[in-house]
Parts: structure tokens; sequence; C-alpha cells
């Protein structure tokens, strides 16, 4: 089931997460006692340190929160022009943030605060979430 990450470790607190992503679904972890959101999975809550913890799924919307521009790294992502990677928070929550590409954006529209949707794309036959600037 998992063969299409073979460099992630996994175990019983990221399994659920990256079976999300196969089903194409962004996971976070969920407090049912505090409410709080939280990513990564945890085996407790980070807010309140309740055992009663279980991923759901987000909207997938939010904002840019970092940008950053990368002009090298791994082989198979084209660097030319500048590949965007964001710190996304997530509209659950403030602080709920998740790092990922910024795709189908053009670079004008590629800044701080942008209102993004999630998206998705393959890298290595492994679908990996991304987002996309949408308008205001």
């Amino acid at each position: 089931m998992f063969a299409a990450y073979p460099g992630i470790r996994l175990d019983q607190v990221n399994a659920p997460y990256y079976a999300g992503l196969l089903e194409r679904r962004l996971l976070a972890g969920h407090c049912d006692e505090c409410l709080g959101w939280h990513l990564p999975l945890r085996s407790r809550c980070p807010f309140c340190w309740s055992p009663v913890d279980a991923p759901r799924e987000v909207t997938g919307r939010g904002h840019v929160h970092v940008l950053t521009l990368l002009h090298q790294g791994p082989p198979g992502v084209p660097y030319s022009p500048p590949w965007p990677l964001a710190a996304i928070e997530l509209a659950e929550q403030p602080g709920l943030r998740i790092a990922a590409p910024l795709v189908d954006t053009p670079p004008e529209r590629q800044r701080i605060g942008q209102p993004v949707e999630l998206t998705w794309i393959e890298r290595d036959g492994a679908p990996w979430p991304a987002f996309r600037g949408v308008a205001r």
C-alpha cells in the first residue's frame, strides 16, 4: 500500500497521513478534547496532552504564510524559473501550517497573504499536496 513512499519511515502515528495522501486527502491531527488542530500527526494532542487525538481531513483552503523561491534542490523539479515553496496556513486554525509547493500561480500572484486552495502533484509516482492561488 505504501510502496509509493519508499523513502518515508512509516509508523503507527504517521501511517494515516500517508494513507490519506494516497487517496488525495490531506489529513491533520484534531483533538476532540480541546478542538485544536496540528501537523504533523502525533499520538497525543500537543496543546492539552489528551490521548484522544484523531486525523481529520482539512478543507484545503488557506493562505501563503511564508514564501521561498528555490533555485536548486532535489532532481526531478524544474527550477527555472525558481520553484515556489510555501508555508501554507490552513483555514482550520491560526498556526496550522504545511510546507508545500505553490503551483499554477503566475509569479506576479505569488506573495505572502495570497489565498490558496489544495491541489495535487505527482512526484516519483506518488501524490503530494500542493497549493494554487485563488482570487480573493
